[in-house]
């Protein structure tokens, strides 16, 4: 980018200046650059003018997540990306004119000519920028796995043919995989990565340690981060108990490492490694770990985790390059090490790259089996008690853990070879057993039904199945015969403080009767959604007017399709409208005031069901608070740690150890539990949960964290 003149010229005055320390440029020095990106009112001004004339292209295509997919951008408006914080101007970096790095024309107002040329991040060639005072780090860096795509493209030249990699550099690399297979100096130390909508971060300040959830989370969403921080399970013991970020255990060293022989992580010397902090344990004192020394640590100390099925890249309508991530799934792998140091067994996760993965550029890779379909995991999910250790078969002799041959087509066999074990080498079962204790629990087996029960049972005439999805979910598919009520209907809208309070008893009852569903206290009711859309909230609502026979289908619509039955189409059937009578129920929803209360008595339990980061204050959801944080004393109890990726929750034997483990007990504590979340959809979930499975004196916090913040601000 710089001639060597310039760049002689860049890096002495950058010495200069930090060695005489001058005062802060003067208004009348500043170049218009900084006049213009310093003003909040005017960056407010031209980007709402931007946003109305449809110049913003944060968001290129409808099927997007800022500029790639499954990551929702981050919560900033559209002018503080660009305003640079007038203190920046009297640090070391921004004593240098801004043209010297970003060129364009310093001199000019009009915002056309003044970036014309301009260069938004200059650290992609970073020997020329960066490197000139950073040399070391950046000559190593830019041959990182963080900046230096190599490892992508030789790998895609070994699964496609000469022809359709060239095709897939000119159209499909460039466009949407470097999103995240390429960063750059800056989107790690300056602005957000491009997926989470780019732009600067604090005000251009340069920062050493990269912000954990603005700047690595974005490109490692899944199957990390999602995981680290709870997400997707209970989230990672090193973040939830002692505060660790990515940058903790992945240092300087690691991160800034040029790429060595090996294409991955795992051949880095400067790895992270378990024994880093821990000592070798393999001849320490407890048994466990002396019987296990062929064994990686993760594989019993890490919980089920989600990994990326595949990814598609496809073109919309209007020609724009997007990625449609598929499901994803948690799951725990067990096989053989592909590399020849380390323990024997290692967790193994799928390749989330299929045969089809660019069908609209290139149809299917020519040459997609040169290469395993399974390589090996890192999980960032580690607990110190995890359901595989709690017993010694729960592991032993549980062949679904293990990459068995005979679990696979014979194609797959072939190029998992090296991985994959035969069924005879899967450890049996033991007779040592470990003990674990289990919160008792007393599930009412009525309550949770399976999809192939529903399947026999759908046109029983007592039976009501509800889909409580929005109203354009149902009629793009629902399952044959299911009445709809949208879980919206049972809480009050997002304008109400706080928002989405659950109706009133009688309100509910005025629902339930005018609403064609034919409901009476004597019918069955089983409520389904997608996992995502409030079927807790109804269960709450049903039982806050007083009706007793409910059920929950364990698993999810998309579980209905993958038994392969069929879904129907259209408007919801109806029946006579019948006036629901409400009875009497003990009081099921709490409020901030009953919650210092109870708590200040030592008479309550307060269950939080949100992501480990939102719980810590590290994530906020901005639509509802102003400030993120947790109620003082409440258990961290993601939602998602109780059930797998289908929706399906584990068994009860294994949802009352979790729940020991968590320390929620419904034995001898007499204490009220209270389930909390942002606006009490997840709590309403786990309420549902803990209904089922027998314990008694549960209660749903009604505003919960928008309540709470709203109040003690």
């Amino acid at each position: 980018m710089f001639s060597t003149k310039t760049s002689v010229l860049f890096c002495s005055a950058l010495t200069l200046l930090t060695a005489l320390a001058l005062p802060p440029l003067t208004a009348a020095e500043l170049t218009q650059c900084a006049i213009c990106h310093t003003d909040d009112d005017l960056m407010d001004e031209l980007t709402e003018e931007a946003i109305m004339f449809g110049e913003d292209d944060d968001e290129i295509s409808s099927m997007q997540h800022g500029k790639g997919y499954g990551v929702e951008k981050a919560p900033f408006d559209l002018y503080e990306k660009m305003l640079v914080d007038e203190d920046f101007l009297q640090s070391t970096h921004g004593q240098i004119p801004c043209h010297l790095c970003h060129n364009g024309n310093p001199d000019s107002n009009d915002p056309a000519l003044a970036h014309k040329g301009l260069v938004s991040d200059p650290s992609l060639t970073s020997e020329t920028t960066c490197g000139q005072c950073h040399s070391d780090i950046s000559t190593s860096g830019s041959n990182s796995l963080h900046m230096n795509p190599s490892p992508l493209y030789a790998t895609l030249e070994k699964r496609c043919s000469t022809d359709q990699l060239s095709k897939l550099k000119d159209s499909i690399l460039d466009k949407q995989c470097l999103i995240c297979h390429q960063g750059s100096c800056g989107s790690c130390h300056v602005s957000r990565p491009d997926i989470a909508g780019g732009g600067l971060q604090r005000g251009h300040f340069f920062i050493k340690k990269p912000d954990f959830v603005y700047n690595c989370l974005p490109c490692h969403t899944s199957p990390t981060g999602n995981d680290f921080i709870g997400k997707k399970g209970s989230g990672d013991i090193h973040y939830r108990k002692h505060n660790m970020t990515c940058t903790s255990c992945h240092g300087n060293e690691e991160l800034h490492a040029a790429a060595e022989k090996g294409d991955n992580r795992f051949h880095f010397s400067a790895k992270a490694k378990c024994i880093d902090c821990h000592a070798d344990v393999s001849n320490g004192p407890i048994p466990e770990h002396v019987l296990h020394k062929n064994v990686s640590c993760a594989v019993c100390h890490a919980a089920p985790y989600q990994n990326c099925n595949s990814c598609h890249i496809a073109t919309d309508k209007d020609g724009i390059v997007y990625s449609q991530s598929s499901p994803s799934y948690k799951n725990l792998k067990i096989g053989l090490n592909p590399d020849k140091e380390g323990p024997r067994f290692v967790l193994l996760r799928e390749v989330a790259v299929q045969r089809d993965t660019f069908k609209d550029t290139i149809g299917k890779m020519q040459s997609y089996s040169a290469l395993p379909t399974y390589k090996r995991a890192s999980p960032h999910t580690i607990q110190r008690r995890t359901w595989q250790s709690a017993d010694c078969n729960h592991c032993h002799g549980n062949k679904e853990l293990f990459l068995t041959q005979d679990s696979m087509p014979f194609d797959q066999i072939v190029i998992n070879r090296h991985v994959a074990l035969k069924t005879s080498d899967v450890p049996g079962p033991v007779q040592t057993k470990r003990s674990f204790i289990l919160s008792p629990t007393h599930p009412d087996p009525t309550m949770r039904v399976s999809i192939e029960w529903l399947k026999k049972h759908q046109k029983d005439n007592n039976i009501i199945i509800l889909d409580t999805r929005t109203r354009g979910q149902y009629e793009k598919g629902h399952i044959p015969g299911a009445y709809h009520l949208c879980f919206c209907l049972f809480r009050t809208p997002a304008e109400s403080t706080p928002p989405y309070m659950m109706q009133t008893a009688e309100e509910l009852a005025k629902i339930f009767g005018g609403s064609r569903l034919g409901l009476t206290p004597k019918k069955r009711v089983v409520i389904y959604d997608d996992g995502h859309s409030g079927r807790g909230i109804a269960f709450l609502a049903l039982q806050m007017v007083g009706h007793k026979n409910i059920s929950f289908l364990d698993g999810t619509i998309d579980s209905w399709k993958e038994k392969g039955y069929k879904l129907a189409k259209g408007r919801a059937p109806k029946t006579k409208v019948k006036k629901y009578p409400l009875s009497a129920t003990p009081d099921l929803l709490v409020n901030n005031q009953d919650i210092i209360r109870l708590m200040g008595a030592g008479q309550a339990i307060v269950v939080d069901t949100r992501n480990v980061a939102q719980h810590k204050g590290d994530m906020l959801r901005s639509d509802i608070a102003k400030r993120g944080g947790a109620i003082p004393e409440s258990i961290s109890l993601p939602l998602q740690t109780l059930r797998n990726s289908n929706g399906e929750l584990y068994s009860t034997k294994r949802l009352a150890w979790l729940l020991s483990n968590a320390g929620i007990s419904n034995a001898s504590t007499g204490r009220t539990i209270i389930t909390t979340c942002n606006t009490n959809m997840l709590a309403a979930e786990l309420y549902m949960v803990l209904e089922y499975l027998g314990y008694a004196n549960v209660k749903t916090h009604d505003g919960s964290w928008a309540e709470w913040a709203a109040e003690f601000d």
